[in-house]
């Protein structure tokens, strides 16, 4: 399993798609109010630069970068555990009201002022550091092609499974890569 410190940003990471609409918001009100684009110029750089919300971009590509170096490292490194699956179903079904929920904050960005966006921040920060352990919808996964299982052991213990092949009979898992307590990467070929 992951330290604490990769596990607190694999679930950062599942906070890349609102970085990206915050970007989007913020040319738009660029746009709108007839502003001009600015971007970090390295040569004149200095740390206050990076709180130009233009450049949540750059932000947003790092936190893509580092999902999918974490599931390449979980792939490629971590133990691989043997597993007996009792059940298996599909946990892409509740997806739909998790995306909905997840980004409905996001439409109000454009009109709030930076304090709002600052306590949204912080309250985001609580949210992680007190769900680093448990289930997680990150919609970065979907994109890099995984798809979310719940599954039972014959041992009664229920995990959430990250696979990129579609599973449907329990008996084609022996092995598993554990991420998180409670999340695991299917290992098995």
């Amino acid at each position: 399993m992951f330290s604490k410190l990769i596990k607190l940003l694999f679930a950062i990471t599942a906070y890349a798609p609102i970085i990206l609409i915050w970007w989007f918001v913020s040319l738009f009100n660029i746009f709108k109010s007839g502003g001009k684009l600015q971007i970090i110029i390295f040569d004149d750089f200095k740390i206050l630069d990076l709180c130009n919300r233009t450049n949540l971009i750059f932000l947003f590509l790092l936190l893509v970068f580092f999902c999918w170096l974490i599931l390449h490292l979980a792939k490629t490194n971590l133990t691989r555990n043997n597993i007996k699956i009792k059940s298996i179903k599909s946990a892409d079904s509740n997806i739909n009201i998790l995306v909905f929920s997840y980004f409905f904050p996001c439409i109000e960005i454009y009109k709030k002022d930076t304090i709002f966006i600052v306590g949204w921040i912080l309250a985001l920060a609580i949210v992680i550091f007190i769900n680093k352990n448990t289930y997680f919808y990150n919609p970065l996964i979907k994109i890099f092609g995984f798809r979310y299982y719940e599954i039972s052991t014959k041992n009664e213990v229920t995990y959430l499974m990250i696979s990129q092949d579609k599973l449907i009979n329990p008996n084609d898992i022996n092995t598993y890569s554990q991420l998180t307590d409670y999340v695991i990467l299917n290992a098995s070929k």
